[in-house]
């Protein structure tokens, strides 16, 4: 792992009431951000980057999480609050975390 690499962490619910298939859409994201170069860990607090996965609307991955770090929250089909497609959801998982690290990028020193 270089110096540089940012990490994103996929922080899940229980599973108890899913809607939405919560191991596709984190494999999905996985696979994405592993070919960006990103390291993907799962409920870790401390990464760059936190996606809390939750199956349902209840949002327990987020609301029983604890991070400070930047996040996209996913409850049941919707991400941060907007409703979408369940197969929506990776793809605006992916832009968002693509993103917030091109706006960082910009705003560091060359």
């Amino acid at each position: 792992m270089t110096e540089n690499m940012r990490t994103i962490s996929i922080n899940f619910c229980g599973g108890c009431n899913p809607r939405i298939d919560c191991g596709r859409l984190a494999a999905e994201v996985r696979h994405a951000l592993d070919k960006q170069g990103c390291k993907v860990l799962v409920n870790q607090a401390d990464a760059d980057f936190v996606v809390f996965l939750s199956g349902c609307t209840a949002n327990c991955a987020w609301r029983y999480g604890d991070s400070d770090r930047p996040q996209a929250i996913v409850a049941g089909a919707s991400l941060d609050s907007f409703a979408l497609g369940e197969n929506e959801l990776a793809a605006e998982i992916i832009n968002r975390v693509s993103d917030y690290f091109a706006k960082l990028e910009n705003h560091l020193p060359g």
